[in-house]
């Protein structure tokens, strides 16, 4: 009888434990189901409104017209601005403006000391001009002490000359640059020609019919 006595207290047992895995596995499961069913509830209570609030004012009439007014008025704006700085750039910078020595040419003499009009023809009117005086060998610029010409030169209304007295440089050829006319960036050059001393030992009025001679022969006019 003692068997039968343990045999019926181990089925008990196990039903009992059987029981009680199933029930907490139960309460396990309904448990998650609840806590999913409040997350998505929650989703869905925020995305709607969220949805409902981007497609309010994607189709809104008054924000789409602002939007366009403003798109409206602020093209033409551009476009009127670009233009203008279109032309402005075109004024100043015109591949159309041109210049050419008159004087110096090439082979042309000079002497230091001398007062010479350097003259030019154009396709337009000079106002203003950058020029520098170059070493044809060496290529080196003089500056305006040692040159005498000006970096800088505004030029006299319907003029196409520009006064220069020779500085005091080494004998030898030389240049005239134009770097810059009218306030663009445009350089132009003269030929080659030869500024030479003065001989030595002549009086003063030598001197200046030597400047005299040298300056009427070179003139175009």
């Amino acid at each position: 009888m003692a068997w039968k006595r343990i045999i019926l207290k181990a089925f008990v047992l196990i039903g009992s434990a059987t029981f009680f895995s199933y029930w907490s596995i139960n309460q396990f499961n309904q448990a998650f189901d609840n806590l999913s069913a409040s997350y998505f509830a929650s989703i869905n209570s925020v995305y709607p409104s969220f949805e409902q609030k981007v497609e309010l004012a994607s189709t809104s009439p008054e924000i789409s017209g602002e939007l366009a007014t403003s798109a409206d008025e602020t093209i033409p704006s551009i476009t009127a601005t670009m233009t203008a700085a279109t032309t402005t750039l075109s004024a100043d910078t015109s591949t159309d403006l041109e210049l050419s020595f008159t004087f110096p040419q090439k082979n042309d003499e000079v002497f230091i000391g001398c007062t010479y009009q350097l003259s030019w023809q154009s396709s337009t009117t000079i106002n203003s001009l950058e020029s520098t005086l170059v070493d044809a060998g060496t290529r080196e610029s003089m500056g305006p002490i040692a040159s005498g010409l000006a970096k800088e030169n505004a030029i006299e209304k319907d003029s196409q000359n520009l006064s220069w007295k020779v500085g005091v440089v080494w004998p030898g050829e030389y240049y005239i640059k134009v770097s810059n006319i009218n306030g663009a960036d445009l350089e132009t050059r003269s030929k080659v020609f030869t500024i030479s001393k003065m001989p030595k030992g002549i009086s003063v009025d030598e001197r200046e019919k030597i400047c005299k001679e040298s300056d009427s022969s070179l003139r175009p006019f």
